[in-house]
């Protein structure tokens, strides 16, 4: 048995779709290019498929991760060539190799995500005053939200702290009608924040004006701590 680890894009209309359907579709296209797929035991046998985290709808990324296990080898760019073909536009298989099988499983090991957010202004503003801005609001100690959960059909909804889910949100650009942000935000099973509801408390909180219509939100890569160090799951530093 061999494990394959790729990194793949998920954009143009493809970032429309729901994680769901998203798995589908990469179990069709592995099908349709003749990869010799493991299965699971029991009455329900599927592909030994794996992905690290659901992306949103709506938001697209050249940043996403998968891990198949196959039973026969096969030459990576080859692996690489088949799926790609078999694969609908928007979605793109960009990078892949060997992992030991034994690797801990993706969503066990990612901790954070980059992005790039997109804001409308509805008035323009100086550099000087963003970065302010930006000081000020990583500056706090708290920033809370209120988070709708849905357990057994109970709604309920509670305040949490996000502040220690934002590791870093800079400028990327700046245009009188444009703002572009890069958020380093916490993901996975130990926290996890996403890019407009840090947005919302930040236009809130520094009486930012955008057109909440107009945000647009960009997913770049995934990264684990390693000794200290933000690290790709195919071994990248940040």
């Amino acid at each position: 048995m061999y494990k394959i680890r790729a990194r793949y894009t998920k954009t143009d209309m493809m970032k429309f779709i729901s994680h769901l359907d998203l798995v589908r579709l990469m179990q069709r296209a592995l099908r349709r290019a003749g990869v010799s797929m493991v299965f699971s035991q029991g009455f329900n046998p599927h592909p030994k498929l794996s992905f690290a985290t659901a992306l949103s709808v709506g938001v697209s990324s050249e940043g996403e991760y998968m891990d198949v296990e196959i039973k026969d080898f096969i030459e990576i760019e080859i692996f690489k060539e088949k799926i790609n073909h078999a694969l609908p536009d928007g979605i793109k298989i960009i990078q892949c190799k060997y992992i030991d099988p034994k690797a801990a499983a993706l969503m066990a090991t990612i901790d954070y995500s980059s992005y790039l957010v997109r804001l409308r202004l509805e008035n323009p503003i100086q550099e000087n005053a963003i970065k302010a801005n930006l000081e000020h609001f990583t500056s706090l100690e708290e920033i809370r939200i209120h988070k709708k959960t849905n357990k057994r059909n109970n709604e309920k909804e509670k305040e949490i702290n996000i502040r220690t889910y934002i590791h870093s949100v800079e400028i990327f650009s700046l245009t009188e009608e444009e703002l572009i942000l890069k958020m380093v935000l916490a993901t996975g099973s130990r926290g996890n924040v996403k890019p407009d509801a840090v947005v919302q408390s930040l236009v809130e909180i520094e009486g930012i004006a955008i057109d909440y219509q107009q945000i647009r939100i960009h997913r770049l890569e995934l990264y684990s701590v390693t000794d200290g160090k933000m690290v790709s799951p195919l071994g990248d530093n940040s």
